[in-house]
């Protein structure tokens, strides 16, 4: 107890000094030249206290980020690094490094207090076989703490190179590619799956902080520039190649990440070692390498008549980030393996799977006239997406585990970005208003007994949950009692998901004080919601303070099942935010 009271302690003088050394006035010129080379960056400190109940507070985050970017320009006058002639067909190149590294001391102060998951639960403290296992941040093993409190990486490393004689660049290295046009959620962004370690998608409000959630990867980019023809202006094509560094979106259980999945391991819980021939969250059964785990895209954009354009094609493994349903294990349905996977080798009997997909998109803004506003839409049709299915069950855990099939979905949005006189909000200055409205259209669903999540087995009136609708698993009709008999308790994967946002943002005193402000509503999974504000302070053009509450609000006591990981998942998670800032 003394030594946790101390580390508390240490965390707490760190993060007052911390505080002390970034209110400290910056220099004038922040951006440091050295020829050709700039440094640049920034460093931040942020604190999350979760609100779970009214007055109850408790610390899930002290993340101390530091963030150093280099920018050199490799060919200057004719010369590569200002000392040998470059070749007469490049015009022009570049180099990009962008270094983070994070500490977070909320894993050294190891604060108590039990963790809930979205169902309003506490987690379990002991395993289905009775050993202890962690239920807060404490009692998470100290070995543990200590690798999850570093995160060090390279985030970008690459070169651009841009060619004198055909209208064609390169972007050649560790990098990020960002397409399309939604803010909050994301439809044609799925180049680069997401870290959702890092804070879920709740720093992203009015389109803020997804280059800090994107994993990158090294890849090959490159841009086409079109000449004008007809009726097209400004076009381009472009298209990228990962030969082999895909990684799925990153994911935690509870404890161990308190901001991430709402849920604790199921797999922890039960005393098992992990999934069959795969790593949850990691990699499926592939090899990282250009054969089995190459991505490609491509997309061609441009201006008519107007409207701004981009058609896209993709052809990469899922990333399970867009908010559907999908299912990342599918049950092992050979009873003979899996009986031995389970008894044998203490795995789950299952494997973690991301399949390739093909999707198609198109996105498309213009200003409209007579409402004053940008009109944006974005839409992708994705083939193949796996979901988990009733009529596949595992032999040996036949009420907990699914196999998988391959279903087409449509998402889309159509939205606006508009500014707007508020007068007795603001009188010096417009209100920019964005609306967005999602949805998801599950193409060839099955009813009943189809694509759907949840429980499946033999019911007894004594164990018919009430948060499923009820089926018989052979003939598909609705079970009412009192013969519950092979009775499925399912909660089916929706043929339509929908979800709209609304946010804000203006600002005041010559643009020192910006407010912002979030909304959104799932009206399908019972009206769920999130109500945010957020307020930067610049306190110098370099120096910003950060203030932020973010509520999740549910219409009903029941979990909600949602899919979009609005109040739903994140039941119990309303959270206050402070956040320093120092750009250098």
């Amino acid at each position: 107890m003394a030594k946790e009271w101390m580390r508390g302690c240490a965390a707490l003088i760190l993060g007052l000094v911390s505080a002390a050394w970034v209110l400290s006035p910056p220099p004038a010129e922040a951006t440091l030249y050295f020829g050709d080379l700039r440094l640049s960056g920034d460093l931040s400190a942020q604190n999350l206290v979760r609100m779970r109940t009214v007055g109850g507070f408790q610390p899930v985050q002290q993340r101390n980020t530091a963030r150093i970017r280099l920018d050199y320009e490799l060919l200057n006058g004719g010369k590569v690094l200002g000392k040998f002639e470059a070749p007469d067909f490049i015009e022009s190149s570049s180099l990009y490094l962008l270094y983070r590294g994070v500490y977070d001391s909320v894993y050294d102060w190891a604060p108590g207090g039990r963790l809930y998951d979205f169902t309003g639960h506490a987690i379990p403290s002991v395993t289905l076989t009775g050993q202890p296992t962690p239920d807060s941040i404490s009692r998470i093993p100290s070995g543990t703490r200590d690798a999850l409190k570093w995160d060090n990486t390279l985030r970008e490393a690459y070169v651009d190179v841009n060619f004198r004689h055909i209208p064609l660049s390169l972007r050649i290295g560790r990098q990020q590619i960002v397409w399309g046009e939604t803010d909050n959620f994301r439809l044609l962004d799925r180049v680069n799956a997401l870290d959702l370690t890092w804070h879920l998608q709740q720093e992203t409000e009015i389109g803020h902080g997804w280059d800090q959630l994107r994993i990158p990867y090294w890849m090959l980019k490159w841009l086409w520039t079109l000449p004008n023809v007809g009726p097209m202006t400004n076009g381009f094509l472009e298209g990228y190649w990962n030969p082999g560094d895909w990684y799925p979106n990153k994911r935690r259980f509870l404890p161990y990440s308190p901001w991430s999945l709402p849920v604790s391991d199921p797999i922890q819980s039960a005393g098992l070692k992990g999934v069959y021939k795969s790593t949850l969250f990691r990699q499926g059964d592939y090899s990282r390498n250009p054969a089995d785990n190459s991505q490609v895209g491509v997309r061609l954009g441009g201006m008519v008549g107007g409207v701004q354009f981009t058609i896209a094609y993709f052809y990469a493994r899922y990333n399970q980030d867009d908010g559907a349903n999908t299912a990342f294990v599918k049950a092992i349905t050979d009873p003979a393996l899996a009986t031995d996977v389970f008894a044998n080798r203490q795995l789950l009997p299952a494997e973690y799977t991301v399949p390739y997909t093909h999707t198609i998109g198109f996105s498309a803004n213009r200003y409209d006239d007579w409402s004053e506003a940008v009109l944006k839409t974005e839409q992708v049709y994705v083939f193949g997406m796996p979901f988990s299915s009733g009529d596949i069950r595992s032999p040996v855990l036949p009420a907990q585990l699914f196999g998988t099939v391959r279903k087409d979905m449509w998402q889309g949005m159509v939205g606006f970005d508009r500014p707007t006189w508020i007068r007795w909000l603001n009188s010096r200055a417009t209100w920019l208003i964005l609306g967005q409205f999602f949805w998801h259209y599950l193409v060839n669903n099955e009813h009943p007994t189809g694509s759907h999540i949840g429980l499946v087995g033999n019911l007894t009136p004594t164990t018919v949950p009430s948060t499923f609708p009820l089926v018989n698993r052979i003939t598909g009709q609705p079970c009412t009692g009192p013969d519950f008999t092979n009775c499925a308790a399912v909660d089916r994967v929706r043929d339509w998901e929908l979800l709209f946002t609304v946010a804000a943002t203006t600002f005041y005193r010559s643009g020192t004080v910006v407010p912002q402000i979030t909304f959104g509503c799932d009206p399908v999974n019972s009206f769920n919601m999130l109500i945010a504000w957020s307020v930067d302070y610049y306190l110098t053009p370099d120096l910003i303070v950060n203030l932020a509450q973010r509520y999740y609000v549910n219409t009903t006591e029941e979990p909600v099942y949602e899919t979009w990981g609005v109040g739903g998942l994140n039941r119990g998670r309303s959270e206050s935010q402070l956040r320093l800032t120092w750009q250098f």
